[in-house]
Order: structure tokens, then C-alpha cells, then sequence
């Protein structure tokens, strides 16, 4: 009886197995960008279930509630265009040169991608997924030199995480007609004069 249990469980730990849910899990994802960029306000966990082919419990099991399937999203489309693999800037040194490699990856997504990103359901992948986004920004806002004070690194937190949306970014580049350099200088000066007038108003 030991034997077969420990056969089991090697079969359940097998390459093949989590190969299996991981390529599972990446089409649940992509039904769910597909239900997004549908067009629906209120994105349901039946619904990208069908659109995936499979059943509910199956999603489920990869996703233990419907927050965690949304805020799974960005994350999936972070990994089909490589912005996964771009650290993030952790000082305002890094800032500039940050945001240009954010840009070249922004090219990269997909017209599957873009239309979710910009469909009412979105917004419930946004909401999902901010409090990961402002922690990982805030590095940037703590990483400055003096005695600012939590409201001020709140700000600029804040910010930086609107100047960084992929949104954000196409709007200089497409409706402002600025290079990635312009874009990333006007962030950068941005965020700058914002630390100077911080500074400046604290006693």
C-alpha cells in the first residue's frame, strides 16, 4: 500500500503533470483576456471558464477566487511580452533609464492584450492588482535622500504609478508625439520638481 501511495505521488510531482497545469492555467488566462477585451463590465468566472473549455471547479483549482484570476492577468501578459523580466527602478538614478526599458516592452503587447487592458472589465484587473503595483513603486519613493515625509512618498508613489501605466506611456508616444527619451525625461522631471516642492514645504 506504501508503494502504490509513493508511486502516486511522484506521478503528482511529475515535469509532465506541472507542465500540464501550468499550460492549463496559461489558457485560463487568455480566455479571461478574451472576456475582457469582449467588452463585459462585469467579468464572471463562468464565463472564461467556457471561453477556456473548461469547467468551473477547473478554474477553481489554478485560481482560488475571482480576485486571484484578475489579478493573475497582468502578471500573464507581463510574461508574453518579457516585462516580467525588467527590474524594476529602485532610485531615482534608475528612473529614467527604467521607464525607457518599460517603453520597448510596451511595443511588445498584443492586440489581444491592448484591447483587454483598455475594456470596462479591466478595471477589476487594475483593482486587483494595484496594492502589488504601489509596493513594488514605492521602492522608488523610499529610495530618496532626505526627510520626506510618508505623505509626501505616498504622493510620489501615487504618481509614478499613473506616469508608468502602459496607458500613460502610449499617450506620450501616440497622442503627444514624443520620443521615449522626451517621455522619460518629462517623468523624470516630474517626479523631481514633486521631491523639490516636497522638500520645500516641510518645515
Amino acid at each position: 500500500m506504501n508503494r502504490i501511495a509513493n508511486v502516486e505521488s511522484r506521478a503528482y510531482d511529475s515535469p509532465l503533470r506541472a507542465e500540464q497545469a501550468q499550460r492549463t492555467r496559461d489558457r485560463i488566462l487568455d480566455a479571461a483576456m478574451r472576456v475582457i477585451s469582449s467588452g463585459i463590465a462585469n467579468v464572471s468566472v463562468p464565463a472564461i471558464a467556457q471561453e477556456a473549455g473548461v469547467s468551473v471547479p477547473t478554474v477553481y483549482r489554478h485560481f482560488r477566487s475571482k480576485a486571484d484570476l484578475l489579478a493573475a492577468v497582468y502578471p500573464h501578459v507581463a510574461r508574453r511580452t518579457g516585462l516580467d523580466q525588467l527590474p524594476d527602478p529602485t532610485s531615482l538614478g534608475d528612473l529614467r533609464e527604467g521607464i525607457r526599458r518599460i517603453f520597448g516592452h510596451v511595443d511588445a503587447i498584443d492586440d489581444l492584450a491592448r484591447a483587454a487592458m483598455a475594456s470596462p472589465g479591466a478595471d477589476q484587473v487594475r483593482h486587483a492588482t494595484m496594492p502589488s503595483r504601489l509596493a513594488r513603486i514605492s521602492r522608488v519613493a523610499d529610495s530618496v535622500d532626505g526627510d520626506l515625509s510618508t505623505a509626501a512618498r505616498a504622493r510620489i508613489t501615487r504618481l509614478l504609478t499613473v506616469l508608468t501605466a502602459s496607458a500613460s506611456l502610449r499617450m506620450w508616444r501616440d497622442h503627444l508625439g514624443s520620443s521615449v527619451d522626451e517621455a522619460a525625461d518629462d517623468i523624470d522631471f516630474a517626479i523631481r520638481a514633486v521631491v523639490a516642492a516636497s522638500r520645500e514645504s516641510q518645515p
